[in-house]
């Protein structure tokens, strides 16, 4: 008993041992070309985590039935992403979004039974006029889990479906077609000078519909009060826009006659001034394209932006077909 004993000792000493020579972390790192208009938007779709799983995550398409949980706000700290499947090479985890830098998208993995490890996104310019996108991951492995990782090659084990979901990220983002001025009408109009009300806020995407609800309703009432109507259809003027925390700084308004006083609600002037307009239809969350278009022609032009304004020219609840939506774009410039 003695000798299988001091044989047991010996084996669990060779371990420790080896426990300070095993791997204390280990890195898998892929990366790939991707040929897009904005690396804002290309973040930003990285950070989307129901955006992975239905579009590019080479898990689900070896598992389409696995279950999922969203929680938080897309795009905003502390959204996560649940998944469980019932194939090993699948398994159960959660993934969650911690921020933006300006060249990364930073995440953190859990794997159920290994812990938090650092997930990690990073573009970067490419020589070749592209995006470099490297996906990456750091495992943070125990004191007691470093034998074993000593004979499992974790860089062969998964490095092949990084480059399998990065292979369908590309395709996704380069089959969606780069819009240029030239994809959309730039008409240049001249202003004049004009007043609107309405009430200002810096929001979050799912907060900004609620928030135009209460603020042409308090418009609506105001106007009623002063026995006067609004000139033309609803609108908005946005004074910022943060593509990678997703807020707006903006206003719902209303355009009044110039001179006209409402109570309850917050005044807006804009001077005399060169206006660009876009007439873009489509739903509301799809309109990117249109304001990259613009920016292209600003920057072809030399003029500069002072903010933007957008008139929803017919009523979406009336209009069902959101290829019909009509929102003209105004960018006031100089």
């Amino acid at each position: 008993m003695k000798k299988i004993l001091y044989v047991i000792i010996g084996i669990c000493a060779l371990y420790l041992i080896l426990c300070f020579f095993g791997p204390s972390k280990i890195k898998v790192e892929r990366s790939i070309d991707i040929k897009t208009a904005s690396v804002e938007d290309l973040q930003h779709k990285l950070a989307d985590l129901k955006f992975f799983h239905d579009t590019w995550s080479p898990w689900t398409r070896r598992d389409p039935s696995m279950k999922t949980i969203y929680t938080g706000v897309c795009c905003e700290p502390g959204s996560t992403y649940r998944w469980e499947s019932e194939l090993d090479s699948v398994g159960k985890g959660t993934m969650t979004f911690n921020k933006f830098t300006p060249d990364s998208v930073l995440m953190t993995l859990n794997f159920d039974g290994m812990g938090d490890n650092e997930l990690y996104f990073i573009t970067k310019p490419s020589n070749n006029g592209s995006i470099n996108v490297t996906w990456g991951v750091i495992f943070d492995i125990g004191f007691f889990g470093r034998v074993p990782m000593m004979f499992i090659n974790m860089d062969k084990m998964i490095g092949p479906d990084y480059e399998t979901g990065l292979a369908k990220l590309k395709q996704e983002i380069e089959s969606t077609p780069i819009q240029t001025s030239t994809n959309f009408e730039v008409k240049e109009l001249n202003w004049d000078a004009k007043t609107f009300y309405g009430k200002r806020n810096k929001l979050s995407l799912e907060k900004i519909p609620e928030f135009i609800g209460q603020t042409y309703a308090s418009v609506t009432n105001a106007l009623l009060k002063a026995k006067t109507e609004p000139m033309g259809m609803p609108k908005a003027i946005y004074f910022s826009f943060d593509e990678k925390a997703m807020m707006a700084d903006f206003a719902p308004v209303m355009e009044v006659a110039n001179g006209t006083k409402l109570e309850g609600v917050e005044k807006f002037e804009t001077p005399a001034s060169k206006v660009l307009l876009i007439e873009y239809f489509g739903a509301y969350d799809k309109s990117a394209n249109a304001h990259y278009a613009m920016d292209a022609y600003m920057k072809e032009k030399g003029l500069t932006q002072s903010f933007v304004l957008e008139e929803y020219a017919n009523d979406p609840m009336l209009v069902k077909d959101t290829a019909k939506w009509q929102t003209n774009i105004f960018y006031l410039v100089k």
